[in-house]
């Protein structure tokens, strides 16, 4: 057996020597899995985890505060990976119910997401692949990185049931500030939150980023309604950028590979 620390639960997790078998319920640890070469181990996973391609043909047993048990038995896996947040309630009652699991932590900033590399793959016994996909993560924010740029202000709004917009203590105003953005939210301490209407305006943004739930035809028209509505119509006639959805959200290693690289020629077409 092996017993791994978990510092969110701060206690040891016990796992068997050799880990066959693997839920995941966290979209951005199933993608490192995948990434570290440990994706055959995965039997399951929440209903958002469809990076990599792979992993969307795997069987959905839960979602973000629920999961099937009845599948889950079946599956018998020997380790869960869950993160925090949104599923600290659905972490306590798997491990009440007897299961092995591991809680990741919900990043807030680039570093973080390397960090859960190394994390996820100490669990499943793949340290050297997660170490070296660590290391060409580094190349790829270095090669990207806006070392000299003048900070251009932005705001970014994602439509998560609200029009929710991050603050300092997320990946996403720590990408920006990278690579060459100024979040103008960058001094506020939440995480995720809906900004007022006079506050953005205030900061006066020189770009806009709008992140939909799906990209659909017709998008960036609505986002200008949308802001219109709002009495953010000044904003409508400034650089907008949209993402296809579930891009800049999203907490796996693409957001290093894909999201940072088209922060970054959004920042180069400016």
């Amino acid at each position: 057996m092996r017993n791994i620390y978990n510092p969110i639960l701060d206690d040891f997790v016990k796992l068997p020597d050799k880990i066959e078998s693997i839920v995941s319920l966290d979209p951005a640890t199933t993608e490192t899995l995948f990434m570290i070469g440990a994706g055959e181990l995965v039997k399951a996973t929440d209903a958002f985890s469809y990076r990599p391609k792979e992993a969307k043909a795997l069987p959905k047993i839960g979602s973000y505060t629920h999961v099937d048990y009845k599948k889950l038995e079946e599956v018998k896996p020997d380790i869960i990976f869950t993160t925090t947040g949104a599923q600290k309630e659905l972490t306590r009652e798997l491990i009440r119910r007897g299961y092995n699991v591991y809680p990741v932590g919900v990043v807030n900033s680039v570093s973080a997401i390397l960090n859960n590399v190394i994390i996820v793959g100490e669990v499943v016994n793949k340290k050297e692949e997660s170490r070296r996909l660590y290391q060409n993560l580094l190349d790829v924010i270095e090669k990207l990185r806006c070392k000299s740029c003048e900070k251009v202000s932005v705001y970014v709004e994602f439509d998560l049931g609200g029009n929710i917009t991050p603050g300092y203590p997320t990946h996403v105003s720590d990408a920006l500030d990278l690579l060459g953005f100024k979040n103008i939210f960058d001094d506020r301490d939440e995480a995720y939150f809906i900004a007022e209407a006079e506050e953005i305006l205030k900061r006066d943004p020189k770009v806009i980023i709008f992140e939909p739930k799906r990209y659909r035809e017709g998008e960036e028209e609505r986002f200008k309604d949308s802001l219109r509505s709002r009495g953010l119509g000044s904003l409508a006639n400034r650089n907008i950028f949209l993402t296809r959805g579930d891009f800049l959200a999203h907490m796996g290693p693409s957001f290093i590979t894909e999201s940072m690289k088209w922060i970054k020629e959004v920042r180069d077409k400016l």
